[in-house]
């Protein structure tokens, strides 16, 4: 206990302080001194992950790795990114890391298998999707992606923006009939593969928590897992 959690946040803002609640409130804590310690590096001026990957605009990594070294000076002993696209930089990242590390990507990937699910839905920004950073690492447990078609990606991105303008109505709005739609299809669950849209979809994670796989709930279950010693090896780099 009281290990100290570093947290790469920002990416964006309300999605950092939606991590941080739900760590709190997954640590079975009785007083202040029992709940996880947690130093957070906060910079929403890191460069659109969407746009790089997409071919234009700057690239975050430099402003990633500089917030990530903070982090392990300031004594952070584990550290995790609440963004899926920042983990395109991931392996650059946790390879030169010199503490632990916990990967949203391998977090989800691990809960899906732990629930036996065969089909999945996947909403994610457009770079998420392009890089296949969820479908690579899925097929290799033989679970199927159900994608978005282009004007739905259309909507999850609007949403997502959204949402990062405080607007979360509007990004649930968008959001939902997409997800309605992969469940419709066959989708045993849905990935919540941007860290803005189980914001957005708050209400149906409550309601049918079996049909979501919120990315920010299961990393922060890791998180309060690798704090008690007992976090999967499998999602550790």
């Amino acid at each position: 206990m009281n290990k100290k959690l570093g947290i790469l946040g920002g990416m964006g803002p309300l999605a950092t302080v939606e991590f941080m609640l739900k760590i709190i409130s997954q640590t079975p804590a009785h007083n202040d001194q029992e709940h996880i310690p947690m130093v957070v590096s906060s910079v929403p001026q890191i460069p659109d992950r969407t746009a790089f990957i997409m071919g234009h605009g700057e690239d975050p990594y430099p402003e990633l790795k500089h917030s990530f070294d903070q982090l392990e000076q300031s004594g952070a002993e584990c550290i995790v990114i609440p963004c899926n696209t920042a983990h395109y930089w991931y392996p650059q990242l946790s390879a030169t890391s010199h503490v632990h590390t916990i990967s949203i990507i391998d977090s989800v990937v691990q809960e899906t298998q732990i629930r036996k699910h065969k089909t999945v839905g996947l909403l994610a920004t457009t770079a998420t999707m392009k890089a296949k950073m969820y479908q690579q690492k899925l097929s290799q447990y033989d679970i199927d992606v159900i994608e978005t078609n282009d004007m739905q990606q259309q909507a999850v991105m609007q949403g997502i923006y959204e949402v990062k303008a405080g607007n979360i109505e509007k990004g649930k709005a968008l959001m939902l009939p997409v997800f309605k739609d992969m469940l419709s299809q066959g989708a045993e669950a849905v990935i919540l593969g941007c860290t803005e849209i189980p914001v957005a979809l708050a209400e149906q994670n409550l309601q049918s928590p079996h049909h979501c796989l919120d990315s920010l709930e299961i990393l922060a279950k890791y998180c309060v897992e690798w704090s008690y010693e007992t976090e999967p090896a499998a999602i550790a780099s």
